[in-house]
């Protein structure tokens, strides 16, 4: 679903109401104010991206060809994050992204490319690294992120792991952002909505 923010245009004319002057001649009001619906700022109208989502099990897709799936939404034990209290999930997200487009897709390693939300207002979760390991069979099973590399070819497919720490009462209602980058310009970023039908827990 496309959702779009449009600006909101508030024209204030107080001479009219105001009565005349002396000389029975109708005081002009004071210019339109523009509102952007994102910043607020006066006179300038809304530049945003438009806000574009859908179903977590059906994955994100991009007019370029770019298309990207959960491939893997687990809760995973309190133990492998840093500290992490009882009253938190660490909640680990594998990503596959495709890349359709025609060009080299660059993925400039430790960047951030998930914002988990949680709640109906969309709280933004923190992040979770978790620890390094150099038993490889182990970090494969506990690894809290992963980059997956620093490009994708064309044709190609690229995975990735992140975390994030949610509040334990707030697991039934996950939405995940994701912000891919392009090769010029920027993307839009896409809301994987009902990301808790995907939940398996890990012990």
């Amino acid at each position: 679903m496309r959702v779009y923010r449009y600006v909101v245009v508030v024209a204030a004319i107080t001479g009219l109401l105001s009565g005349c002057t002396g000389d029975d001649e109708p005081q002009a009001g004071p210019s339109p104010v523009v509102t952007s619906a994102a910043s607020g700022d006066a006179g300038e109208p809304s530049d945003l991206l438009p806000i574009t989502e859908g179903p977590a099990a059906a994955g994100a897709a991009w007019p370029d060809g770019l298309t990207a799936k959960l491939v893997a939404v687990e809760r995973v034990p309190n133990s492998w994050g840093a500290d992490v209290p009882k009253s938190m999930a660490i909640v680990r997200v594998t990503v596959e992204v495709r890349n359709g487009t025609g060009d080299v897709l660059p993925m400039e390693s430790g960047i951030r490319r998930t914002t988990l939300l949680h709640g109906g207002v969309r709280v933004e979760a923190e992040a979770e690294a978790g620890y390094s390991y150099h038993d490889p069979a182990e970090a494969r099973r506990k690894s809290l992120s992963e980059d997956g590399g620093t490009r994708i070819p064309v044709g190609k497919t690229l995975r990735f792991v992140e975390s994030s720490t949610v509040p334990v009462g707030s697991l039934g209602e996950l939405t995940l952002a994701l912000r891919l980058p392009a090769v010029d310009g920027e993307r839009e970023t896409f809301y994987l909505t009902g990301v808790q039908g995907m939940l398996k827990t890990v012990r």
